[in-house]
């Protein structure tokens, strides 16, 4: 329990652990110790005082035995007459326990339920041992140590006493005939409960011994405690901290770059003593190494720096090498979305010029039929082609980031029969009923008129392309009032869509439906992803570049909108766009 070191401040180390550890084990187990002696001096101080009680019990018994066998010699005169002289064995044995404790702390008495004299009146005790008397009838004696009520402790004993043939001429019956000592008698019969010899003895002697032991046991435990503490300290200040002392100093040598400690250290070829023996090895081996490798880090360290200068010349290169490759790559793809658009732009004059000449021919009445259905054929498949064309210019705009909305007042009715005019040629090809419905609400609203005819032409271009023959396809367009449709309003617009559009007035809503082949749950989230078909295999029966859908999702996203799909296989699609309705500013002015 001392400091490490001189002028250190005070700290838990190994030694004060130790101590205090050893010592509350120590005064656990004496404390359990003293308890257990404790308890079996108090049982054997018992013990020793129900054998008393027993000898003095027996001795009495033997008075009153003495006494009840000569009645007749003491109560009787010489010519066999009986003359009472008041001795009978109650009186005797009475007479003997006041002799035997008058002179002692002992006290001996009889007692019984119906006592002649009220001196002889039980206590608690002794009714209590009266009342298990006569419960158990075999039993021999009752016995318990209790408190004398001045602080001091007393061994209480009772044996009982029966009833005899010479006890029942005096309390036998008639009940409540007077005896010869003038007492009414009480009916007693032979072998019953008639009263109780009740000792006690004080207990001071025991205590008192009991108190010297401990005492006795305490002083010598208290000596062995601290020879225990005092051999603990120097052994483990010999054998486990001198050791720790001299690795702690070794350990901050090193620590400073000073190999030159002094350390205790086994021979290599011997077995270690003990394990802290094999921990001093263990650590100058350690040491050593660390030396070895301390003494050769400058050159470790210049060749690890060489190294990692080639490296950084090499990542530099190759960081130049990366910066030529992607400009390279930007370049070509700037290229081919120039490409595709001039391709894309210049492909559109010749097919519309195509288109309008087979609408031309398509009007002229004096075609034979299979010429007009020749002319059919050219401007189904002028559309179809066109329609391509327009979706990759669409594509590499948006590639391009240059696609921007001009927007204008549409009117939703001109468009939808546009779109009804410019793919009913397909329709009728196929066999397809095309329907066009606008709701009478919906109103004019700002937006691109070109970029919504390419998101209506897609979507029922792809609605008739996957419709059998004899199907429908339908497209509705109507408006929602923003305020009743609140669900919406938390898809906000994006960067590129219209003034105005934070807080949406309504949305318009285009719904185009067909009852056709249908498209399966696990294509649903990827169809508006480019060159993605619904069913797309190798040897699929609906050919396309899958350019359609993702041309819809882009055009409706610029508009600030969504687009949403609902399908199930063999019944049919709808999908449905959604944007937000842009107030006409001259309608507001005129309306001012």
């Amino acid at each position: 329990m001392s400091t490490d070191h001189p002028g250190r401040p005070f700290r838990y180390g190994i030694r004060f652990k130790i101590a205090v550890s050893i010592g509350v084990i120590m005064v656990a187990l004496m404390a359990v110790d003293i308890l257990w002696n404790l308890s079996l001096q108090n049982a054997q101080a018992e013990n020793e005082a129900r054998e008393k009680a027993e000898v003095l019990a027996a001795e009495m018994r033997a008075a009153w035995d003495f006494v009840d066998m000569n009645q007749k010699v003491i109560n009787r005169a010489e010519d066999g007459t009986f003359r009472t002289k008041h001795l009978v064995c109650v009186v005797a044995a009475k007479s003997i326990s006041m002799l035997f404790t008058t002179e002692t702390d002992y006290s001996i008495r009889f007692t019984n339920d119906t006592p002649r004299q009220a001196a002889n009146a039980p206590d608690a005790f002794e009714q209590e041992a009266l009342a298990a008397f006569n419960a158990d009838p075999n039993r021999k004696a009752f016995w318990r140590v209790v408190d004398a009520g001045d602080g001091t402790r007393v061994f209480r004993y009772t044996e009982p006493l029966y009833v005899t043939e010479s006890c029942l001429e005096c309390h036998g019956d008639p009940v409540g005939e007077l005896d010869q000592y003038g007492y009414p008698k009480e009916g007693m019969q032979v072998g019953q409960v008639g009263g109780a010899m009740s000792i006690t003895e004080p207990m001071g002697i025991y205590a008192a011994g009991i108190q010297d032991s401990m005492m006795q046991q305490a002083i010598m435990v208290l000596f062995m405690m601290v020879a225990a503490f005092i051999g603990l300290y120097f052994v483990t200040s010999r054998l486990v901290l001198q050791p720790i002392d001299e690795l702690r100093s070794a350990a901050g040598a090193v620590g400073k770059g000073d190999f030159n400690y002094t350390l205790t250290v086994p021979d290599p070829g011997e077995r270690p003593r003990d394990e802290l023996a094999e921990l001093t090895g263990e650590f100058d081996r350690m040491a050593r190494d660390l030396e070895a490798l301390y003494a050769d880090l400058e050159g470790q360290v210049r060749s690890k720096t060489d190294d990692l200068m080639v490296l950084n010349d090499m990542l530099n290169y190759q960081k130049r090498e990366l910066k030529v490759a992607l400009d390279r790559l930007g370049d070509e793809v700037a290229y081919k979305n120039e490409f595709f658009a001039i391709v894309s732009h210049e492909l559109r004059t010749p097919l519309t010029s195509i288109l309008a000449y087979a609408r031309i021919l398509n009007a002229d009445d004096s075609l034979a039929p299979k010429t007009r259905e020749a002319v059919g054929e050219i401007e189904s498949n002028a559309t179809l082609l066109l329609n391509m064309v327009n979706n990759i210019l669409v594509i590499s705009k948006h590639a391009a980031k240059k696609d921007e909305l001009l927007t204008e007042p549409v009117d939703f009715v001109d468009l939808a029969q546009f779109v009804r005019k410019a793919l009913a040629p397909i329709a009728e090809g196929k066999d397809v009923r095309l329907t066009c419905t606008v709701a009478p609400n919906v109103p004019l609203s700002m937006a691109d008129w070109e970029k919504l005819r390419r998101i209506l032409e897609n979507l029922v271009n792809n609605a008739i392309k996957y419709t059998h023959r004899g199907g429908f396809v339908r497209l509705t367009i109507g408006f929602e009032d923003g305020k009743a449709d609140s669900r919406r309003e938390s898809e906000k617009a994006d960067t590129n869509a219209p003034d105005g559009e934070d807080a949406a007035a309504g949305w318009i809503v285009m719904r185009v439906a067909d009852d056709g082949m249908g498209i399966a749950p696990e294509e649903l989230d990827q169809i508006f992803e480019l060159y993605k078909q619904a069913g797309q295999s190798a040897n699929r029966r609906y050919r396309g570049t899958g350019l359609g859908l993702a041309v819809v999702r882009d055009l409706t996203e610029l508009h600030g909108g969504t687009v949403t799909v609902e399908s199930r296989v063999k019944e049919g699609s709808t999908f449905t766009v959604r944007i937000p309705y842009v107030p006409v500013i001259e309608e507001e002015d005129e309306e001012a």
